[in-house]
């Protein structure tokens, strides 16, 4: 019975038992991350890595590194990758400043910060293999195969996405400060983030396009658009909720994006990672 189970709902299971112990970490004051030189690693998916890999040999599945893309790095489709964000944010901005919902409050020493911004680009790059690449191969690579057996590829997209997008927000609920609509929020658009890297992966072939996006995300964020004005450590402010770097316009973009992705795919490409 539990092997004709949707693995949707496995995956919810293993994520929630996740967090779960996550809330007993924190509770008993111990740490969830750990840093080994400058990598840092995030035990949730680390445990939620080794789940995944038991469940595999549990229902006798293969997973190969080979059709998830990971010796397949192509320069072109990557940079392209790396680079959508930044043009998702001109838009943003340039939105926002024609509506007088975002303001440009410059920094210090904008050489010196671009400089650091742009030699700062490859460290980020390397050294988030044990974070972001590693959620990448899971919840795209693993997961979001795992899921998409005998459907369409949208509705599996959104599954992976939310499990994804669970596994990440699990650690707000333990914030006093934190309120339902910023929770909201913060979930439907680490969804949509989650939508973009799975058709990113489809159209490429390789994780390494999603990795990229993300990469790109956490660069072009933080230099060119703060939460609020009091956040001065980048160009231009928002606001507003609506045109924030985490906002419902970005949301709405990167859905739109993604969809866009997907239907110009000449032909539909199951990963078939798990057999």
């Amino acid at each position: 019975m539990i092997e004709r189970t949707d693995p949707f709902f496995l995956f919810l299971g293993l994520v929630l038992v996740v967090l779960l112990g996550s809330a007993a970490f924190v509770h008993l004051g111990l740490k969830t991350q750990i840093y080994v030189w400058e990598f840092r690693i995030d035990l949730r998916s680390a445990v939620f890595a080794i789940l995944c890999v038991s469940f595999s040999k549990w229902r006798h599945a293969g997973f190969e590194f080979t059709k998830i893309g990971m010796w397949k790095w192509n320069l072109r489709s990557n940079i392209l990758a790396f680079f959508f964000p930044f043009g998702l944010f001109v838009l943003l901005i340039l939105g926002g400043l024609l509506f007088k919902t975002i303001d440009y409050q410059g920094v210090e020493n904008s050489a010196t910060f671009l400089l650091a911004t742009v030699f700062d680009i490859p460290a980020t790059y390397f050294f988030s293999v044990t974070t972001v690449l590693l959620e990448e191969i899971v919840f795209r690579g693993f997961v979001f195969s795992a899921v998409m057996k005998g459907k369409n590829i949208f509705l599996p997209s959104l599954l992976a996405s939310g499990l994804w997008a669970l596994m990440c927000i699990g650690g707000v609920f333990q914030d006093a400060g934190a309120n339902f609509r910023s929770i909201l929020f913060g979930f439907v658009n680490l969804v949509s983030i989650g939508f973009v890297c799975s058709s990113l992966y489809l159209s490429s072939g390789s994780i390494w396009s999603s990795y990229s996006f993300r990469i790109g995300l956490i660069v072009f964020s933080t230099a060119l658009l703060s939460e609020s004005p009091a956040e001065a450590n980048s160009f231009f402010s928002a606001n507003t909720f609506l045109f924030s770097s985490n906002g419902l316009l970005i949301t709405l973009f990167n859905f739109i994006f993604a969809s866009l992705v997907l239907k110009l795919r000449k032909r539909p490409q199951n990963p078939d990672i798990i057999k």
